[in-house]
C-alpha cells in the first residue's frame, strides 16, 4: 500500500500512538505492550481494537498496559477502525492475525494516511484444518488464503513470529524484504521466575515433563490434539504434567486420561506468572505437536510462545523435528529434537541432557522482550517516520 504524500508519517515526534488490532487479543500482543511500556513509559499511547474478549478476561491481567480497549463492530469493521483513527489519531496501526481480515479492514479504513504493519502470528494458507471449530472447506481453502494474500501484500510492513514464517511469506507473496522484521514471542523479564521450585526428580529420581497451553481432543488432526502423544510418554514411564490454557479447560479428555495413568498429571489452568514459577519444578518443557499431512507445513514455520517460556524457566525443550522449532533449539543448544520417544529415552540414559540443562539455565534472560524491544521501536521509526524512540546507546547496538 502506497502512503499519501501528506501522511503524518513524515513528522518528527518523540512519542508515539499505536493502534493494535486483533480479533482476540493474545499473549504475544500483551508482551509487545509490556515491552513498549517498559521502554517508552508515558511516551507511548496504546489503544487496542478487538472483537471477542479483553486480555484480562483470558489471562487475568494485561489490560493495564493499554490506555484503552475498544470493541469493534463485526458488521462494520472498516467504520469502527475509522472511528478509532479519528478519535485517537494514531501514528501507525499494528494489526495482528489470525485470521487476517482486520488488517484488510484497516488498510481500507486508512486509505494510505497512516502505515499498517501486519503481524503474522500464523499462516492460515499452510493449514488444511480450520482455525475456528465451525470453519467449512470454503473458508479454509479459499477465504483464508485470499485474505492472507491481501493482508501481506497490501500492508506497509510485516512482522513475523519466526524466520520460517518470514521465508514462507517472502517466497509466496510480492513483498519488500526491507520492510520485514522477524520478532519471536519473547518473554517479559518481570515474569521470569526468580525463586525456582525444588525439582520433583530430585525426590523421586524420575523424569518430569511439562506441557502448557492450548489442547484439544475434538479435532483428530489438529496440531494440539496431544492425547496419543501424552499416552506414549506415559508408556515410556516418564511423567507428563498438563497445564491447559483457560479456553482448553473445557476439554475434559485430558483430565480423564490423567485419572487412568500414574504418569499423566492434570493440574488445570493457572495465571501466567504463577504458572511459570510452578513449572520450574519439572525437568523439561514439551513442544512436540500432532503433525500430519494437513498441518505439517504450518507446524514447520511456527515458533510457539511456550518454547521461549520453557527456556526462561530453565527447562530444556523437547520437540519433534518441526522445522523452525528444530532450528531454534539446535542453534541455541537449549533442548533435544527427536522423532521417536525411544530416542529421548536413550538420550537421557547417556546423560547428554546435563550439559543442555546448564546451557538453558544460562539462557533464561536471553530471550526477554525488554532485551529485544528496541528492534521493534527501530522498525516503527523506519515505517512511520516517528523519530527519537530509540536512545542512541541502543541505536548503536542495532546498527
Amino acid at each position: 500500500m502506497k502512503l499519501n504524500e501528506n501522511s503524518i508519517s513524515n513528522r518528527n515526534f518523540r512519542h508515539i500512538k499505536i493502534l493494535f488490532l486483533q480479533p482476540q487479543p493474545c499473549i504475544r500482543a500483551l508482551k509487545y505492550a509490556k515491552g513498549l511500556r517498559w521502554a517508552l513509559k508515558d511516551r507511548v499511547k496504546l489503544i487496542f481494537g478487538y472483537i471477542y474478549h479483553r486480555l484480562s478476561r483470558l489471562y487475568g491481567y494485561g489490560d493495564e498496559f493499554f490506555n484503552s480497549f475498544e470493541k469493534l463492530d463485526m458488521e462494520n469493521l472498516e467504520g469502527s477502525i475509522k472511528r478509532l483513527i479519528e478519535k485517537y489519531k494514531p501514528h501507525l496501526i499494528h494489526s495482528h492475525n489470525a485470521p487476517d481480515f482486520l488488517t484488510i479492514a484497516a488498510i481500507e479504513a486508512v486509505e494510505g494516511s497512516i502505515p499498517v504493519i501486519h503481524d503474522c502470528h500464523e499462516a492460515l494458507s499452510l493449514r488444511s484444518t480450520g482455525y475456528y471449530l465451525d470453519d467449512d472447506e470454503e473458508r479454509i481453502m479459499e477465504v483464508y488464503p485470499r485474505e492472507e494474500r491481501l493482508a501481506v501484500e497490501r500492508s506497509d510492513a510485516r512482522i513475523y513470529v519466526s524466520e520460517g514464517m518470514r521465508d514462507y511469506m517472502q517466497s509466496r507473496y510480492d513483498v519488500d524484504p526491507e520492510k520485514d522484521l522477524v520478532f519471536p514471542s519473547y518473554i517479559s523479564k518481570s515474569v521470569v521466575p526468580r525463586n525456582p521450585r525444588k525439582k520433583l526428580s530430585e525426590k523421586d529420581g524420575e523424569v518430569h515433563i511439562i506441557y502448557i497451553g492450548t489442547l484439544t481432543s475434538l479435532m483428530k488432526e489438529n496440531q494440539y490434539n496431544l492425547v496419543g502423544i501424552f499416552k506414549e510418554i506415559a508408556e515410556e514411564e516418564m511423567h507428563v504434567h498438563i497445564y491447559p490454557s483457560k479456553l482448553s479447560v473445557k476439554d475434559k479428555t485430558y483430565k480423564k486420561i490423567a485419572e487412568e495413568s500414574r504418569f499423566i498429571h492434570y493440574h488445570g489452568h493457572l495465571q501466567r506468572k504463577r504458572l511459570l514459577t510452578e513449572i520450574t519444578q519439572y525437568d523439561f518443557g514439551w513442544a512436540g505437536f500432532n503433525a500430519n499431512e494437513k498441518n505439517r507445513r504450518h507446524l514447520d514455520v511456527a515458533l510457539p510462545n511456550k518454547v521461549i517460556e520453557y527456556i526462561a524457566c530453565g527447562l530444556p525443550v523437547l520437540a519433534f523435528p518441526h522445522k523452525t522449532i528444530k532450528e531454534f533449539i539446535e542453534k541455541h543448544g537449549v533442548g533435544f529434537i527427536f522423532s521417536k520417544l525411544d530416542e529421548l529415552s536413550q538420550w537421557l540414559k547417556k546423560g547428554e541432557h546435563l550439559l543442555v540443562k546448564e546451557r538453558t539455565s544460562r539462557s533464561k534472560f536471553r530471550f526477554t522482550i525488554e532485551r529485544n524491544i528496541w528492534k521493534v521501536l527501530r522498525f516503527y521509526e523506519e515505517i512511520s517516520g516517528v523519530r527519537g524512540l530509540v536512545p542512541l546507546t541502543q541505536a548503536r547496538l542495532l546498527d
